[in-house]
Formats: C-alpha cells, structure tokens, sequence
C-alpha cells in the first residue's frame, strides 16, 4: 500500500480546513481519512483531534480546534524528519528591514519566515523557544543573530534584552550566506547563520552612532513600517540610535 507523508484523521471541519491549509504550505503530500480508516497507518504523519487508535503510532501529532498553525507545523517536521532527542536547536536570524528568522533542529530546517519589526521578530524568537522547550525540554538553545547590518542588528538586540528573558545568543558574520535574491532570500540567509558557530555579545554590538546614513535608513525603515503614516525626524532618529528612545515609543 502507498504510504504517504502525512494523514489528516479528523471529524472536526475546523481543524481539517487549518490542517489542510498547512500541510499545502509546506508542500507535503497527504491523505483525508476517518479516524477509523486504516490507511492513517500508513504515514509518516498522522494529525488527529484524539489519540484513540494511534498510540503507538510514532508520528502523531494531537490538535485541538484552532492550534497554533506554527507549533503544529514544527510538530510535523520534528516527525517528517524523525528527529528525536537532538543535541541542539537553532534559531537564526537576518536582520533587517525585513527580516528572515529560522528554526534549524539538528541541521534540519523546521521552519522559517519573514518578519519587519525587531518587536515581532523578538516575540517569534521566544514562541520557538517556548515550541522547543514544549517538544524538548532537555535540547540547548541558541539564538544566532547575523551581524551583515550594524543597525539593525543593534536594534534587534536591543529589543531582545528588552523582552528581560534570557536568551544564549551569538553574533554570526553573514559573509557569503545571501545565497539568492528575491522575496525570501533573508529566510535562506537567516538557515545559513544558524548553521555558523557565532561569538558572544557583548555591550559594543549594542552600540550605535548618529551617522548619516544611520539617520537615513531609520527614517525610512519607520516609513516603510508605518506605510508612510510617520515622518521620523532627525531629533529622534539620533535618539533611537543613541538608545536615549527605543523604536516602540515611535511604532506605538
């Protein structure tokens, strides 16, 4: 019998449309069965509302009705890909105004996206760290940030020590990890940084000068986050990157 990638063994039409949904995102191929269909024993993956019937299947993955669609998508990597008790798990990210960030277990590329903010990209570093610890409670974690931009990289890390929890993180050199162009590129460049072995940081990775063209890219980085809405003024352009005033008392 053919056996595929993953099955979705539900009677519940919300979760089969969001596990549908998700399963097409990640370009898996999968069956729609009754929890009672014997062909769910035939995948890799099973996600199911209930665990009667599958437990000792080792590739189940439980859902209630609207889980979290990316916990549930490194779930069903972490089974795809039979990882199991993995020495350490990465989180890099590229820096930017957009920024690529990506979750890589043991080598293996678990998830990846793109984000704008320094907030929203530090709250998405915590959520995987939550998913890990979830998934792993005794796997190391390590948050590996590339250094290709001094500003922004700067503000990242500004806003991660911010959050006040704490994070292991490593600074990375980006030489040659921009391995293509396009709309997703800082995705396989934020993989990339999280396969490097990275450095400590220290307080001067924090710290920025008033340049010219500091002042420049804030002003259009703020622009482009505001979709034109707020005009950063030089004044408070200094101050964000003299940390005197953080990008969040702009945005908010």
């Amino acid at each position: 019998m053919k056996r595929w990638e993953a099955a979705i063994a539900t009677e519940n039409p919300r979760i089969l449309y969001r596990a549908v949904q998700l399963l097409n995102e990640l370009g898996i191929d999968y069956i729609i069965c009754s929890p009672a269909d014997s062909r769910c024993n035939y995948s890799h993956v099973i996600i199911a509302d209930s665990e009667a019937g599958f437990e000792g299947h080792e590739g189940r993955v439980l859902v209630q009705d609207g889980f979290d669609m990316d916990f549930v998508r490194i779930a069903v990597m972490v089974k795809l890909r039979a990882l199991q008790n993995p020495a350490r798990a990465v989180i890099g990210i590229d820096p930017g105004m957009t920024s690529g960030i990506a979750l890589v277990i043991d080598g293996v590329a678990v998830y990846q996206n793109s984000l704008v903010t320094p907030k929203d990209v530090t709250e998405q570093s915590h959520r995987l760290t939550a998913y890990i610890e979830m998934l792993f409670p005794q796997c190391p974690i390590i948050v590996r940030v590339g250094t290709g931009s001094k500003l922004y990289s700067a503000l990242l890390l500004r806003a991660i020590l911010c959050k006040g929890e704490n994070l292991t993180i490593e600074l990375v050199n980006e030489k040659n990890t921009t391995v293509s162009s396009g709309a997703r590129s800082d995705e396989s460049s934020a993989i990339l940084i999280a396969g490097r072995n990275g450095r400590p940081m220290t307080s001067a990775d924090m710290m920025l000068e008033a340049k010219v063209g500091y002042i420049r890219s804030l002003k259009q980085f703020v622009s482009r986050l505001t979709r034109e809405k707020r005009v950063l003024t030089s004044d408070e352009a200094r101050a964000i990157l003299l940390d005197d005033m953080t990008l969040d008392d702009i945005l908010t």
